[in-house]
């Protein structure tokens, strides 16, 4: 790194008379007195899903800027580590904030500049506090500090932005997962805005990394576009009419095309078929995100499948070792848990409890893998941990002769309640329609109308009439297997009858939910549930008996000591119920663009003789066709993630998970396999 020269760094500073700061080198003010915070803050922190994305990173996560300035981008970006935190049941990745400044300010200047900001005095107090009176002269060109007990590094590199940026390391896989482009406009500040610096910018970008910035200039579309980032013109807010959001989506996969997804203009509009907890989580995210949508349900009313019981347990399906689905399900977990405490937080109230989950120990072989769980100690203790018999009885409140392992940021809900009021929240951006007693019977392509930039449309018939869909989307769990279009995917329907038992004296203290080989719940308006049975090849959804005594033989048989306290008869059943789930070969959900599957065979041919033959080649997908299925018994986990990814798709947003993880949830994932294992010949 060249020697900054000192004597040419100061910024010469002047303020208005509504104390906005301005830059006399520059000609032009570092943000507006009335509308920067809400300007920054909604192009930066929210244009970036920075929120979102710190409360689900599970390593550092890496902010970089051009043009620290007065501090204001990293200030809202300490504020929302700060939000996600406070709403997080654990101990967030930690956050390392890189910003380049040529020109930094003094501390005088920043106390001045800053204190016109009054939603960021108490960080802002604490930024000041660390910050040396006169940068350069004390640190040279680097500077370094924490915050938040040493979760949050500042770098400030006092350089010019492109060599600043190139004094970093990274590895292959990029060092950035969000830039933040700000500094002084090309026009005013036109050294900074070099190709030398999108150079850098694409070197040390993550796959999937985001971009935004206020400057929409011709010049830097093009830079941004060259190292490949995939570009999206939005509206702003304040003085400032437009701003760009880009996201980065180059070499890391294209080797893999079939790991790439479509690429479409963002929506006005989308149908949705369904009415359980898939279709209501991508109701809602899609609708945040400004997009109308048309549900359409066959039943009556809302939740009357798969999330119609009464209680339901949340928590993730572990291995005592990381792998693909213990690595979904963890992250799946805590998104779940971020949506439904953010849907409660809003006023749509419904029964819930965080009271945790304990997998409990009941014989050899389960002993054997809470030990190994102990041993490895791949999770971290807020997620899962291993308890003696003693604590587990505290923990449940009753007395348990063994011990398990405990997931003390799990709880239960009521699905039917969470699902309605999941819509409820959606309905109140005004985006969302829902039509009941709608059942859509057969879905059929159509020749693209002019309003449609992406491609055909979809043609529904139902028992209310023909209606049409430019984009759409399939939510209708188990009967979505029965869609011809959908048939080739390898989706099978499992029925599961779920028993409610009457509470009593003895058992209604139960604090916890326990898991054994089916699962006991604690107490909701005078009932706990207990199951449930797993039938394949039977769609049949008529409660039996048989399924009922099922249930209470396998509490007996599994946790006899307590099943003889609880003492439950058959007069004790309240009800039952019996639902049919969505299932995937490999027990993970199926979210995305529904493939062509011979497009795909005469595609990708060669993987049959080299599996590791590179294409470049993007997944050939039917167009303007989407799923969410395949959510099996764990839909309360699985489905907000997977919402989140279907609207990162649909929407040209950052998706919230790695290109693996996409690709082990893309509908295309079986047919890939199925040729690189030669079961499909070309």
């Amino acid at each position: 790194m060249k020697k900054l020269d000192k004597t040419n760094n100061s910024n010469k500073l002047s303020y208005q008379k509504d104390g906005t700061p301005y830059c006399q080198r520059f000609d032009d003010i570092y943000f507006e007195s009335e509308s920067g915070y809400q300007q920054s803050d909604f192009v930066f922190i929210q244009k970036n899903k920075i929120g979102l994305r710190l409360q689900i990173a599970k390593q550092t996560f890496t902010v970089a800027e051009t043009g620290f300035g007065t501090g204001l981008n990293f200030l809202l970006t300490l504020q929302a580590y700060q939000k996600a935190q406070q709403v997080s049941s654990f101990q967030l990745a930690p956050l390392h904030f890189i910003s380049v400044e040529k020109y930094p300010l003094t501390k005088e200047q920043l106390v001045q500049s800053l204190s016109i900001l009054p939603q960021l005095q108490s960080l802002a107090l604490t930024f000041i506090n660390s910050y040396p009176d006169c940068p350069v002269e004390e640190f040279g060109q680097e500077f370094k500090t924490t915050f938040f007990n040493g979760q949050v590094r500042l770098t400030l590199i006092f350089d010019d932005a492109a060599q600043g940026f190139s004094s970093l390391n990274c590895s292959k896989e990029g060092l950035v997962d969000a830039w933040y482009l700000d500094g002084f406009t090309p026009a005013k500040n036109p050294d900074m805005w070099s190709k030398d610096l999108f150079s850098q910018i694409g070197r040390l970008s993550k796959d999937q990394a985001t971009l935004t910035t206020f400057t929409v200039a011709g010049f830097v579309k093009r830079q941004l576009r060259d190292i490949g980032f995939r570009l999206e013109k939005l509206l702003a807010k304040g003085k400032k009419k437009e701003m760009l959001s880009a996201v980065m989506q180059s070499n890391p996969i294209t080797n893999k095309g079939y790991y790439l997804r479509p690429l479409i203009t963002k929506p006005q509009h989308v149908s949705i078929i369904g009415g359980g907890i898939a279709s209501a989580c991508a109701a809602y995210a899609l609708t945040k995100q400004g997009v109308k949508v048309t549900l359409y349900c066959k039943d009556t009313s809302l939740a009357q499948g798969g999330s119609s019981n009464a209680i339901g347990a949340l928590y993730p399906l572990l291995h005592q070792q990381e792998d693909d689905i213990s690595s979904f399900y963890q992250q799946a977990f805590w998104r779940a848990k971020a949506l439904y405490t953010e849907i409660a937080e809003q006023g749509f109230s419904f029964a819930h409890q965080w009271c945790g989950l304990l997998e409990v120990s009941y014989k050899e072989a389960l002993i054997k893998r809470q030990q190994a769980f102990e041993s490895l100690n791949t999770w971290p203790n807020e997620l899962i941990h291993g308890v003696n018999a003693k604590q587990a009885s505290e923990l449940a409140n009753i007395d348990l002769p063994y011990g398990g392992l405990f997931m003390p940021n799990a709880g239960w809900m009521s699905p039917r309640d969470l699902v309605k009021q999941i819509f409820n929240a959606a309905k109140s951006t005004t985006r969302l329609k829902i039509m009941t007693d709608t059942h859509i019977t057969k879905i059929q392509q159509v020749a693209n109308p002019s309003s449609n930039e992406n491609g055909t449309s979809w043609s529904l018939t139902s028992n209310q009439g023909e209606f049409n869909a430019s984009v759409l989307v399939i939510c209708g769990g188990a009967d979505a297997i029965e869609i011809e279009q959908l048939k080739s995917l390898p989706l099978t329907a499992t029925r599961g009858q779920v028993t409610s038992m009457k509470s009593n004296k003895k058992i209604n203290k139960l604090s916890t939910v326990i898991c054994h080989k089916g699962y006991l719940t604690p107490e909701n308006n005078g009932i706990h549930c207990i199951g449930a049975t797993f039938q394949k090849n039977d769609t049949n959804i008529t409660t039996n008996k048989a399924d009922d005594d099922y249930n209470l033989t396998m509490l007996t048989k599994c946790l006899p000591e307590l099943s003889s306290t609880i003492d439950w008869q058959e007069q004790d059943i309240s009800s039952s119920k019996a639902r049919l789930r969505c299932m995937s070969q490999d027990h993970l959900p199926l979210v995305g663009a529904v493939p062509d599957i011979k497009e795909h065979v005469a595609t990708y041919s060669h993987l049959a003789k080299d599996k590791n033959w590179k294409y470049s080649q993007a997944a050939p997908c039917i167009d303007n066709l989407y799923v969410l299925l395949g959510l099996g018994a764990r839909g309360l986990c699985s489905a907000p993630l997977a919402a989140d990814i279907l609207t990162a798709e649909l929407c040209n947003t950052p998706y919230p998970v790695d290109s693996q993880m996409l690709f082990n949830l893309s509908p295309n994932r079986f047919i890939i396999r199925d040729i690189i294992k030669r079961k499909i010949k070309s």
